[in-house]
This record gives C-alpha cells, structure tokens and sequence, in this order.
C-alpha cells in the first residue's frame, strides 16, 4: 500500500535540482518557475532497533542442545511456566506462548530541524508526504526467524503503541529469516501515512517512531539465542511556496 501523489505535484514545472547538506540527510530541492512551489525530499535517517534473544528468554529446562525440548505435560506433569515466560500444555507437549517485543525508534523525529538548512525556501508547507520507507538488517545473529514487523507513528509524547495515546499504524516489514542480512521496502499503510501526513502539517512536526512484532516459539524450533540489528529509513517529501 503506499500513498497517493498529490495533485499539486503534476502542475508544478521541475527545473534542474538543488543539493543542500543537512546534518542527518542530503536533500534534493526542485524549485518550480511560475508558481514559486518549492519541493523538498529528505530521508530521517537510520532509525535502529534492536531485537534480542533475552526478550524471548525461555528457562533452561525447555532447551535440548540448540532446540527447545518437547517435554511432555499433563495432569501430573507441569510446564516450567511463570508470568514472565508463559508455557503452556498444548497436547501433552510444553509450548512457549507467543511473545510481543515492543520498541521505540530513536528518539523523536523532528521534520523541521531535518529542512534547517533549507528553511528559508519552505516559507509555507503545503504537505508533508512519507513517499517510500525501508528497512535494513546489517547485522543478525538471531537464531529464531522474526515473522512481520509493524511499524507505527504516534505524538511527541507517546511512550508505546497504545491508540489510546495517538499512535497509529504506519506499515509493516517482510518476515526475516534466522540469520538473514538483508533489506528491502517496507509495505505502506495508506491511511496511516495520510494521518502522518496531515497530522505533520496541522499539529506538530516532531513525531515518534515504534516497532512491534510477535513472535511464536514451538517445540522442535531452534533455541533463542542472539540479536539483531534492524534500520528504519523513511523518505519524506515536503511540498509548499517560497512565501
């Protein structure tokens, strides 16, 4: 899914684009002729996270070798369950429970210290627009596979993904296998990117980032062990007049 061009973006006249240095990002100014409609497109930027064995830390006595056991339960035989690491019975094998991991982005976004250096242009902003995003893994040691991971937006001061505080879906990444070092394009939510979008404009341009996937361990599947290191890049494209 990704969001819908705008229709003040075919009348404007593209001329030869302008290089400007930002201190996260480079961005690419195409300047319009009659209308003084300026464009701007930028990236945030890397927004890492990182993914650990320990977030899906299962007791001792559910690993054999580099899987988990498939320990028998019943009436008289309990699971090494507690609140922190659910195990339930499920015909008569001990099985983890699926295990939410939650995380914030970085710290807040802010659009506006992100154009500092193209500021004068942007005299007025007519929209701000999340045109594409990817994600990277340069790094993965996990011996679990991840299944997709769902990203989300939400005011400067949400803490997590709760609605309740704002936040809003925004789209989702690709399963990633165990071990997988890899990259590619995150699938947009459209109408979540269009909230982004009038809520940049409207209200604030400082926003925070999260991430929520679920992952669901059974026996016979490898032992959680390691981390990886997963990179969030939105590209932005910001459109208004010199004045």
């Amino acid at each position: 899914m990704g969001s819908q061009p705008l229709t003040s973006r075919a009348r404007r006249r593209r001329l030869p684009a302008m290089r400007v240095a930002a201190s996260l990002t480079a961005l690419v100014l195409a300047l319009a002729g009659c209308d003084d409609g300026v464009m701007v497109r930028l990236q945030t930027g890397a927004r890492g996270f990182d993914v650990d064995a320990d977030a899906l830390a299962l007791p001792d006595t559910m690993r054999d070798g580099d899987v988990i056991a498939q320990l028998a339960c019943g009436p008289t035989e309990m699971c090494p369950s507690s609140a922190d690491v659910p195990i339930t019975c499920e015909e008569s094998v001990c099985d983890p429970a699926p295990r939410t991991i939650s995380v914030a982005l970085g710290e807040v976004v802010d659009v506006d210290q992100l154009t500092s250096d193209a500021r004068e242009l942007l005299g007025h902003v007519e929209a701000i627009e999340v045109i594409d995003a990817r994600y990277d893994v340069p790094f993965n040691a996990l011996t679990v596979a991840l299944p997709e991971t769902e990203l989300f937006w939400g005011p400067e001061g949400a803490s997590h993904v709760d609605p309740s505080m704002g936040v809003v879906a925004l789209g989702v990444v690709p399963p990633i296998a165990a071990g997988a070092m890899t990259s590619g394009t995150i699938a947009l939510d459209a109408e979540g990117v269009d909230a982004l979008s009038r809520y940049l404009v409207d209200t604030s341009r400082r926003v925070r980032f999260f991430a929520r996937t679920r992952v669901d361990l059974a026996p016979g599947d490898a032992f959680p062990d390691g981390n990886a290191r997963i990179g969030i890049d939105l590209h932005l494209e910001i459109t208004g007049s010199l004045r």
